[in-house]
Order: structure tokens, then C-alpha cells, then sequence
């Protein structure tokens, strides 16, 4: 590469040492541009590594445009399953080139019994997490690469097994993968399987990473029918899912009408549910269906990149124009040399594309602290190791490209524009220039504080309405409550969870236990269909569900607002409905549905109480119409009530364990505290919260590193004029105000603008909740005194610093 002076070629050595000298001279300008660079670089590089990261998934499978998965949509949810006798009807519908259905086994991991030779004990592993049901089109669809056994067989009878290639080695390390075919394992103890076949490991990116597949057909073989809703149309779980290949050129719009109609035709709901396909490149993207990331934070994060950057740019633009009195000589004197503007805008942009690619060698130090630091907010599986992937590197280059052109080109046209006369008349810039550069510099760096003002309204938004929603009143008690599963096998009911649960009962530190399902507010949802009919009215509700003993209601101080708690019974025939439902239902008083009947699956149930309403999940959710019912037979959640003090938890969990011990002595003793929980339901906001206090806080540094290098520059650029007011009797304080005044106001105005679009943007978020902080005036107010207080505390440090300076240093040449 040679650059050119006088048509005359000069070796890059040559000019790169003038222009390290340069940047040795003022070194702390070319700190402050430096820095601001490099954290706007590092910064949109993590940010890229997320979004590529979350783009990359399900783009192996061949066909992908043509792949949808069914789901079920509903007047108040959605599901990402479908009936589990929806595949097999499927036959008539017209358009489908392959389809597949996976059906999940249970919620709390697999147990896996790995049988041993020569009467040895048999391996056990425990959780077990990624098993699945599946049929012989599964990897049809999902393509592996196969290292044992055939695809075309070994998914078609009952009871084999496919293993991925490291859970194979985990279960038989002596063995090489062929011999592994043919041997046996049991599944929670209750169905024994064949290996059939052995796939290696996905090295891509997708949400279908299961890992062991068990025959579909094992399900009707080994007579689980009843415990998997075999037959089953009014329910459906998340994790039974019918993925669909349609045939080349086939409207999706025409395989859902034949697919629903199908449902209708089957279905007793009479609500306004219905099926759709969802596109598998949606599938990771869709909160509402369980999806693992979300297109509106991924294209914010995008736009908070942008930000970053630009506040960087801005940085290098206000103190290379603030500078360009001090290079006017220079360039005048190359323009009289020869130099065309052409050349010298090369040379400024080349000195710029420097300090960009120093910059970016800084980020590349700064970005692993930056994946450390926010672990919790980076997706599973993004890592260092990513920073030297070709696309990346590629990214980074095309992001110096833009970057050093933002920075440089207008500083360049700028100096280049300089007239060689007048160098020699020392008018390097005229004043029209002068005022225009001076406006240019202030509309900038309003803009940076602008952007920090509203990233620090959001922060204080935020982090408000996760307050709120951690200390709202959730309408059941919350604190000091332990849930944990039990084992139990639906097909084999025993009476140990019973056992357990009278145990627990008798420990002096908890207050009370309760057997049922989940808890009253719980991540996913738990729903039925409910119809009820008076004279001619006539409704079919969705609702959510909860079942549990006799004790669940007091145990969560759910009050009761009309009627009793529901009695014990071998068969369900009484509900507690909620206020909601009540009103659904067409009740003005909560207390006139006592005594009315609505059926269920298959019979009439009677309304024994009315509850009042209480959050079943968190509150980006308006409540919901529920039903509560006695059931304990198929309950496998315990619900424990420790005493107020925490001084006794720690007594309460370690007798719990004991009594774990003593009915369950080979399965191991999980519990989560009921609170824990709930904060769960908000780790988006809180990562939120996280991500925008650091976007705050590095807006904070580029803004104030900017603020700093423009008050080093206009106090060394009234030096003298500060000298011979402080000779003529000013104060150190009327010179920081002197100095300052001029930066105040633009902070005020940064101010004024931000406050609109802060408060549209913070209000457009806090919609996604059913129930939300108020937006208050004092929120915008502290985010103005903080910056102005940042903004103050930097000027008063530097302007002080010239203010204090001796006058006879600054006017000894005058």
C-alpha cells in the first residue's frame, strides 16, 4: 500500500511515523478516541455474536421453508402441541410430503437402569433430559448422521431405542457403537427397550436436540395409552408436538383449513380454538410458544449496537473538528506543496482507518470480560471460542470499514476545505466555518447525551416495574413455601408419596403440607375446557387448572369469597371456581355460582366455592378463568409450608431430607423455594434491566469521555483569556461557571429532548404487561439530575484544573 505526495510514492513507514508522533502528542485526546471506540466496537460485537448465535438455528434441516409445526390457538393461549390423536388422522389431508409426531415422557427427567453381566449392579442415571417418543419420520425430517444401525428400522416396532452418539458412550463406555446395538435399557423402571440404532451428535444450532428416542409405538404395546392421552382430543401439552414437510409449492393456508376442520370434526370444544402451522423459522423466536429468544430484543439489541457506535463516532468527530485549528497549517501547507484534496482526505481517512483498527484490537482484549460479565444475559453455548469464527472476523472488518468511515470522512472534508492563502495570512478557518463546526459539535454531542438520558430513564423504568412485580400482592402466600417433585409412575400408582407426605407432617418446623399438582403460579400453563349451560345460554370456556388435596387452599391462604373448600372424593365432582370465572359465567355476585354445575370431560361438576382471584402466572398476564378440583391420586408435586423464621428453614429442609431418605433411598432430594420461583417468571426483565444499566453506564463513559476531551480542548484554547481573568480578580469560581455554562445548557437540552422519547418507548414496554408501575414524573427527573450531576462533576474537574492554574505560566509570552 503506498500513499502519495506529489505523485511521488512513500513507503507506509514513512508515514506512519509522523503519525504516531502525533498521537504521542496528545495523548490524552487520542486516549479518549481510543477508548470511546473500542468500547462501541467490543460492545457491538458481543451484541453480534448474540444475534448471529440466535440466527443460526434450525438451518440444517433440508427443506426448512417447507417445515411447520402444529399448534394450537386459543381466545385466551396458546400451545405448542396438539391433541395426541391429531397425527394420526392426519390421512386425508392433502399437501403433506413427511410428518412426524414427539411426544415428551414426563417432567422431571428420565431414570435410566443400564442392566450389567455377571450379576453386577446396574448402572442408574437420574435426570435424564432429553428422551422423547417419537416415530420412524422423525429423522426424515431431522436429519442425523447414522453410526449404528438403519433409519428405515429402527424406529418401527415397539420398544427400541436410538441413542445420540454421547449418551450412547455415557451408558456403554467399553463398548464400540455397533456392539451397543441390541442391548437393553429400562426406562423408569417400568419399560424396557432395545438399541436399535445410534446418531452422532448435532454440532448445529436448533430447539429439536433431543438426544434418545423411543419408539412412538411403544406407548399402545406397553399400555400407557391412558397415562399419554392417547385418545384424548379436549387436552393438549406443550410437549407432544406434529411437525409437517409440505410438498413442494402447497399454500400452508391450505393444509390448516384441512387440519382444523379435522380437529373440529373430532373435538368437543365448542370454544374458538383452532390450529395454525407455525414456520420452523419462527419456532425459536416465539415467546408465546415457548420459543428460546425474541425478535424484538434481538433487533433492539441491534439498534442499541448502532447507538453505541455512533456515540463513539460522535467522540472522534467533535474532537477532530475541535482540533482542526491545529492541523489548518498543516493542510495548508500540503495543499501549497501540491497535495490535491483527493490525497489529503485519503490521509486523514487512512489515519482514522488506523485508529480504528487500534481501537478494535483493544475491544477484541475488552470483549471476553464483556461474555464473562454477562454470562447470564448470553445464550447457552455462546463462548469465547466464537470471537474466531470466520464470520465473525469478516464482521469485524466490514465494521472497521463503516466505523473509520463515520468517524473520518467529515473531519477530513472539514480540514481539507482549508484555503492555502491563507495559511500564510494565519486565517486558516473563517468564521462562518468556525460557527458552523462550533453548531455541528454541539448538535452532537446533545445527540450523545440524549441517548444516555434515555438509556438511563429506562434503567429507573426497569428496574421499577420488576419491584413491582417481585413485591406484588400475587393473591396467595409465596414466602417460606418449598415445592418439589415426587417419583411416580401413573401406570404403577403406590402409596409412598403418601407416606412421605404424613412424614413431613409430623416435622415441628413446617406448618403445613399438601399433595397435588402445581403450584398457583406456575411459568407454563395447566388448562382444560369447561361447558356450561342455563336454559339457553350455552358456554365452553378454556380454563386453567389446578388440582390438589383438602389442605392446598389454606396451605396457600387462597380466600374463599362464597362457599367451601372442595371435600375428598374418589372421583372429581366438585370445582372451586375463581371471581373471573364467576363472572364469565354471567354472575354479578361471586356467590350466586355457588350451587350451579358445569361439566367437564365427562360429567357434570357442581360449583362448591368461589375463589378470589389470584395471579396463576406472572403479571404480564391478565388473570385467567380457573377451576380448582380435589385430587391426590395422580398428584406429584408436594407443597410445603415452613415456619415464618427463617432460622428454622435450614432444620425444616435438612429433617426433610432424612424423611426423603427413608421413602425414597435411591432418588435424590430436589426443592425449590415457591419465591425463587416467581422471580423466575421476570429473569427477561431482570437480564433486561442488566443489559440497559450497562448500555447506561457505557453511554455515561463515551458521553463524559466526549464532554472531557471538549473541555480539555476549550480550556487549552482560552488559556490566556483564563489567565488575564484571573490576574483581573476572578474566582476559581467564576471560571469553572465561565467554563461550563456553555456545556450545562446543552445537557438541559439533551434533556428536554429525551424526556418524550423516553417516555414513549418505556410506555410502549411497560404494555406488555397486564399489570404495570405508573410512569411518574420523578423517574424522568432523576435521570436528568444524574446526568447533569455526571456532567457537572467532569467539567468542575477539569475546568477547576485551568481555573487553578498559575496566570503567569499562560501570559509569560505575551
Amino acid at each position: 500500500m503506498y500513499f502519495c505526495l506529489k505523485n511521488n510514492p512513500v513507503m507506509p513507514f514513512h508515514y506512519l511515523k509522523p503519525f504516531f508522533r502525533n498521537l504521542l502528542k496528545k495523548k490524552v485526546i487520542t486516549s479518549i478516541n481510543i477508548l470511546g471506540l473500542s468500547i462501541g466496537i467490543s460492545a457491538a460485537l458481543v451484541i453480534y455474536l448474540i444475534v448471529q448465535y440466535d440466527y443460526s438455528f434450525d438451518q440444517y434441516e433440508p427443506d426448512g421453508a417447507r417445515i411447520y409445526r402444529i399448534v394450537l390457538h386459543g381466545e385466551n393461549f396458546e400451545n405448542a402441541g396438539v391433541p395426541v390423536p391429531l397425527p394420526r388422522s392426519l390421512a386425508p389431508v392433502t399437501g403433506i410430503e413427511q410428518s412426524t409426531f414427539l411426544m415428551g415422557i414426563n417432567d422431571w427427567g428420565t431414570k435410566v437402569t443400564v442392566p450389567q453381566a455377571n450379576n453386577k449392579p446396574p448402572g442408574i442415571f437420574r435426570k435424564q433430559d432429553k428422551f422423547i417418543f417419537a416415530d420412524s419420520n422423525y429423522f426424515s425430517i431431522f436429519p442425523r448422521q447414522w453410526l449404528a444401525g438403519s433409519p428405515a428400522v429402527s424406529l418401527k416396532d415397539p420398544y427400541q431405542l436410538v441413542l445420540a452418539e454421547s449418551l450412547a458412550k455415557r451408558y456403554f463406555p467399553d463398548l464400540p457403537l455397533q456392539q451397543i446395538v441390541g442391548r437393553t435399557l429400562m426406562i423408569d423402571d417400568s419399560i424396557g427397550t432395545v438399541v436399535s440404532g445410534v446418531v452422532k451428535d448435532l454440532t448445529t444450532k436448533t430447539d429439536f436436540d433431543h438426544e434418545a428416542f423411543i419408539t412412538l409405538a411403544t406407548i399402545p404395546a406397553s399400555g400407557l395409552k391412558e397415562d399419554h392421552q392417547w385418545t384424548e382430543w379436549t387436552s393438549t401439552n406443550s410437549v407432544n408436538q406434529a411437525i409437517l414437510k409440505l410438498s413442494p409449492g402447497v399454500s400452508a393456508t391450505k393444509v390448516e383449513q384441512q387440519i382444523s376442520k379435522i380437529y373440529k370434526q373430532h373435538s368437543s370444544r365448542d370454544d374458538k380454538s383452532f390450529l395454525r402451522l407455525q414456520p420452523l423459522s419462527d419456532i425459536h423466536f416465539n415467546e408465546n410458544l415457548e420459543g428460546k429468544a425474541s425478535k424484538p430484543i434481538l433487533v433492539n439489541l441491534t439498534l442499541l449496537a448502532v447507538f453505541i457506535l455512533l456515540l463513539g463516532s460522535i467522540n472522534f468527530i467533535n474532537l477532530s473538528t475541535a482540533q482542526a485549528s491545529e492541523r489548518a497549517k498543516e493542510i495548508g501547507m500540503r495543499k501549497i506543496l501540491g497535495s490535491s484534496k483527493r490525497q489529503l482526505v485519503a490521509r486523514y481517512l487512512s489515519e482514522t482507518y488506523l485508529l480504528t483498527i487500534i481501537s478494535t484490537f483493544f475491544s477484541l482484549l475488552i470483549t471476553p470480560l464483556l461474555i464473562k460479565g454477562f454470562a447470564d444475559f448470553m445464550p447457552e453455548g455462546l463462548d469465547v471460542q466464537r470471537l474466531w469464527q470466520p464470520h465473525t472476523l469478516l464482521f469485524l472488518v466490514i465494521l472497521v470499514g463503516i466505523v473509520g468511515l463515520l468517524s473520518g470522512i467529515y473531519p477530513a472534508l472539514v480540514l481539507t476545505g482549508i484555503k492555502p492563502l491563507s495559511v500564510t495570512k494565519n486565517q486558516t478557518l473563517s468564521a462562518t466555518g468556525n460557527n458552523r463546526r462550533v453548531w455541528l459539535r454541539q448538535t452532537l454531542t446533545v445527540s450523545q447525551f440524549v441517548i444516555a438520558q434515555v438509556f438511563i430513564i429506562g434503567v429507573l423504568v426497569v428496574n421499577r416495574q420488576v419491584h413491582y412485580a417481585m413485591q406484588k400482592d400475587m393473591g396467595f402466600r409465596k414466602d417460606a413455601i418449598v415445592n418439589f417433585y415426587v417419583p411416580f409412575d401413573f401406570s404403577h400408582p403406590d402409596n409412598k408419596k403418601f407416606v412421605l407426605r404424613d412424614r413431613l407432617r409430623s416435622i415441628p418446623e413446617i406448618q403445613a403440607v399438601s399433595l397435588g399438582n402445581q403450584p398457583p403460579a406456575i411459568g407454563g400453563s395447566m388448562t382444560t375446557s369447561i361447558k356450561y349451560q342455563e336454559g339457553k345460554k350455552e358456554l365452553d370456556i378454556p380454563v386453567d387448572l389446578r388440582e390438589g388435596d383438602t389442605g392446598f387452599i389454606s396451605l396457600y391462604h387462597i380466600r374463599l369469597v362464597a362457599g367451601r373448600n372442595v371435600l375428598p372424593s374418589d372421583s372429581s365432582h366438585e370445582f372451586l371456581v375463581n371471581e373471573t370465572l364467576a363472572r364469565m359465567l354471567g354472575f354479578q355476585q361471586p356467590g350466586d355460582a355457588v350451587g350451579h354445575s358445569l361439566k367437564g370431560d365427562h360429567s357434570a361438576i357442581h360449583i362448591v366455592g368461589v375463589m378470589a382471584d389470584f395471579h396463576l402466572a406472572s403479571v404480564r398476564t391478565a388473570i385467567h378463568p380457573m377451576v380448582f378440583q380435589y385430587g391426590q391420586k395422580y398428584g406429584y408435586v408436594m407443597h410445603v409450608a415452613l415456619s415464618p423464621s427463617p432460622d428454622n428453614w435450614k432444620k425444616a429442609i435438612a429433617k426433610m431430607q432424612l424423611a426423603w431418605r427413608a421413602v425414597y433411598p435411591d432418588q435424590d432430594f430436589d426443592y425449590q423455594f415457591l419465591d425463587k420461583t416467581i422471580q423466575g417468571f421476570y429473569q427477561q426483565e431482570q437480564q433486561l434491566s442488566k443489559l440497559l444499566s450497562w448500555a447506561a453506564g457505557v453511554a455515561i463513559l463515551i458521553s463524559c469521555l466526549g464532554l472531557l476531551g471538549l473541555v480539555i480542548f476549550t480550556a487549552n484554547q482560552r488559556i490566556k483569556e483564563i489567565g488575564i481573568r484571573k490576574v483581573l480578580g476572578a474566582s476559581v469560581a467564576q471560571i469553572i461557571a465561565l467554563l461550563s455554562k456553555d456545556f450545562v445548557r446543552l445537557v438541559a437540552i439533551a434533556f428536554v429532548i429525551a424526556v418524550p422519547f423516553a417516555w414513549w418507548a418505556t410506555h410502549q414496554w411497560l404494555q406488555n404487561f397486564a399489570y404495570h408501575t405508573e410512569l411518574s414524573w420523578w423517574i424522568f427527573a432523576i435521570g436528568g439530575i444524574t446526568m447533569l450531576a455526571i456532567a457537572l462533576l467532569i467539567l468542575s474537574l477539569r475546568a477547576g484544573r485551568a481555573a487553578m492554574a498559575n496566570p503567569v505560566n499562560s501570559l509569560r509570552t505575551e
